[in-house]
Parts: structure tokens; sequence; C-alpha cells
């Protein structure tokens, strides 16, 4: 573990918390390792906030246990004393921009999230700015959830996520320290009846995380139901609403802990991170998971990561609205296809019923759907044709279309198979255009095929 921190000597406008931080350095075989941590818990600072490292690093000095990992800026000049490195030479570091808008720039996120994720019952207290944690990145908000809600009482250390998630996001409730994990991977009626038996044999659960809608199965959990046995055994529901977007779904009624990924429709232009965890302040455990949120908090979203989201945030409704009318559009158009067997999207599944429980007064199903061709084969010369943008994010004000399977279980596909993510699936999560040129788009790629 090395500290990297402007010289004791350093004087200028960028001296401030951002500019110390941790490296941590090990050996090559243990890549692998830091790569999967690293993608899992989400762990690490972004590009905005290496690019401001990488100016400041010719003023930077580190400390270490290990003398080999101890230097001084190069300005600075070096002495030793009782064989201790020092670095004490006055220097003037450059003139690098971060603007005084950025606690500015976080109180209006926070507000935006705020006031949009009210749920419709006027009679159910809103969240205010302070119910609302900010993240450097979405993953970041489901890990420090995950780590913040580990009860001392081992007995009761039990997570479970229901339903079919983001492929990350049960690695990392399941390696979060819980004594005990379970991934219900359907989301089904049977299956809650599974957990609802297990309870009643004695099990305990600290924490249920959830999505509305799932990704990539657009599937609806049962919040109701689920809300039902937290009430009546004593777990925390958290929900992942970034398919859904707290501008369509009203979930705070039902959950303790809604968390987004800003990264995605919240940005919409693909240019910043960001992730938040909005405490229920009608919740029954809302000064505990406040509390533990804010022991273990620690503002890392970059100033001009805020500045960025901030500003394109501000037509985010606006946005979600068109996108998920395209999405709705195509989604429509793409079940009347002879090769189609099956658009999974929340209206179109067979837990739509149980989405609609949830839709606000004017909202939509959202900006993401999938496809099953009922030949394999058939989606990739689809894929092939298809003359859209290409890529694993979500979220984008321009279209994006994805073999989901190939990407996000690449190593473990058989697997994933089995829990019911085909092979061949194709995501689409879709963006701004006109629908006549989303529509023309997929024709041109359907034109492929032959007539059945």
């Amino acid at each position: 573990m090395v500290c990297l921190y402007l010289s004791h000597g350093a004087s200028g406008p960028t001296t401030t918390h951002w500019d110390r931080f941790y490296s941590v350095i090990y050996d090559a075989d243990a890549r692998a390792a830091a790569g999967h941590f690293w993608s899992i818990f989400g762990d690490g600072i972004s590009g905005r906030h290496a690019e401001f490292y990488l100016q400041l690093w010719p003023y930077m000095s580190s400390e270490s246990q290990n003398e080999l990992l101890r230097f001084c800026a190069p300005a600075t000049g070096t002495g030793t004393h009782a064989g201790t490195l020092t670095c004490t030479a006055k220097i003037a570091i450059p003139m690098l921009e971060l603007s005084d808008g950025e606690q500015a720039a976080k109180i209006e996120i926070r507000n935006r999230i705020a006031e949009l994720i009210a749920s419709d019952n006027s009679e159910l207290p809103p969240p205010s700015a302070k119910d609302v944690f900010l993240y450097a990145k979405g993953m970041c908000a489901i890990s420090a959830v995950a780590r913040a809600l580990i009860p001392k009482d081992k007995g009761a250390s039990g997570a479970v996520v229901f339903g079919w998630p983001y492929a990350e996001t049960p690695k990392c409730v399941g390696q979060s320290g819980y004594e005990r994990f379970t991934l219900y991977s359907q989301g089904t009626t049977e299956e809650l009846n599974q957990l609802e038996a297990s309870l009643t044999l004695g099990s305990r659960i600290r924490v249920l995380f959830c999505e509305v809608p799932s990704n990539p199965l657009l599937r609806t959990p049962d919040l109701q139901r689920i809300r039902n046995l937290a009430d009546q055994y004593d777990f925390i529901v958290v929900c992942d609403e970034t398919l859904g977007t707290f501008v369509n779904v009203d979930i705070l009624p039902y959950v303790d802990v809604a968390i987004t990924s800003l990264t995605k429709v919240f940005n919409g232009a693909a240019n910043a991170m960001g992730g938040s965890a909005v405490v229920n302040p009608q919740s029954r455990y809302y000064s505990e998971v406040h509390a533990r949120l804010t022991a273990i908090y620690e503002d890392l979203l970059f100033p001009t990561e805020a500045l960025v989201l901030a500003q394109n945030s501000r037509d985010f409704q606006k946005r979600v609205g068109r996108c998920s009318a395209n999405a709705l559009t195509l989604a429509t158009f793409l079940s009347l296809h002879p090769r189609v067997e099956s658009v999974l999207y929340p209206p179109l599944v067979p837990t739509g019923q149980l989405y609609e429980l949830y839709r606000r007064r004017n909202g939509g199903y959202g900006y993401v759907l999938s496809i099953l061709f009922r030949e394999p084969y058939d989606a990739v010369r689809f894929y092939d044709k298809l003359d859209m943008r290409k890529g694993p994010s979500i979220g984008t004000n321009f279209s994006l279309a994805l073999p989901y399977a190939q990407l996000a279980h690449v190593f473990d596909l058989d697997w994933a198979e089995s829990q019911g993510i085909p092979k061949h699936i194709v995501r689409f999560s879709v963006g701004l255009e006109s629908e006549d040129d989303l529509v023309k788009c997929v024709s041109r790629a359907l034109e492929e095929f032959t007539p059945l």
C-alpha cells in the first residue's frame, strides 16, 4: 500500500482532500483477483479523477512501509532523518481547475433525486436531500449498502438476491461478508414461496436485494409480498430501479433503500459515472440504515463528475419519457415478427401485472428490452446485420444493442443458461432517436431473413 500526496511544502488551489490517494501494489499473479474485486465492488477512482492525478504527479511524494516505494517530488529536494525520507522544499503547483460549484452540483443532484423518487402517495413522507447518498459508481452504491448492513449478530447474517439482476450484483452481495447468501434467480412466485418457507422454518436474513425490472429479463418481483415478509421476519429490502427509473416506477412504499446507477439514463451522455442510494424516511429501519451508511460514507464523487452529472440530468425526466415511448414502440414491432419467439419488456412478460402496480400514473415501461429468436442462429445473423451502436452500457441517449450473455457471462455461459439467461439473448437500450428511424434500423436487420 502506497499513499501518494502533494508534498508538505506544496501550495496552490488543488491542496484539498482530492490530492491524496492510495495505490495498492500487488504481484502479477494476483492481477485476476484484483480485477475481479474492482469489477464487482466498484472501488477505485474515475477517469476524471485519474486525469487530475496525472497532472499532479510531478509534484507528489509517497509514504510506504516499503522503502523502495518511498519518493519525493522531483522539485522538492530530499533529506534524511533517522533513515526516513523527508520532502521539505517549498514548491508551487500548477493551477488545476476544481470548480467551486462542486458542492452546489452535488446538492442539485441530491435534490433532483429526492424530488423525483418521492411517492405518488402524498400521505407518505418524501425523502430529503440528506437521505440521498452519492457514490462514484453504481456498483459502489450497491457494495456500500451491502457492507453497511452486515449485522453484528452472525445468526441473522444472511443475504438474498431475488430475481436475476445485473451480473455483478450477486457476486458483490455474496462476497460482502454475510454468513449466508442465496440467489433466487427466477424471481417467481414459486421461489418466493421457497423463501417464505425457509423463513417460517426459522432461517433469518438481514437483507434482500432486487431490481425493478430485472436485467436483462425485465421481470418485476412481487414487492408487496416481499414487503409483507420483510415486516413479518424483520429484514431490509433494497431495490435497484436503474432500468425502471424513479420517473416510471413508485417503489418507496415497498422498499427501505433505493439504489440507482447514475451513470446510465440519469446522465444519458455516457460521459460521467455515479451512483446513489436513497434511504426511505418511512422505513422502520430508517435511523439504523442512515446511521450505518453515514458511518462508513466517504465522498468520492469527483467534482467534475458531479458537475457533468448535474448538468446532464436536468432533462432526465423528459429523456426517460422519450426513451420509454421509443422502447414500447420497438418492443411492439418486434413482438409481431414471426421469427421472434419472445420480447422481454415489462408489459410483455408474465410479471406485467406486477409492474403495473408500481408504475406511476404517467410512467412508462423503461428503456431496456431483450429479444429471443426462435432459432438461436437467427440472433447471430440479426446482430451482425444490425446497423446500431453496440456496447455493454444502458441508458445512453443513443440506442445500443448487446448479445448480453456473450459479454456478461462469457466465462459461465452454460451456468447462466441453466439460470434462465439464454446464450442467444439480444438486449437493447433504446435512446432518443425518432421512432421511425429505430423501426427502420431494426427492419433492415430483419430483412436478412426469408419469411417462415
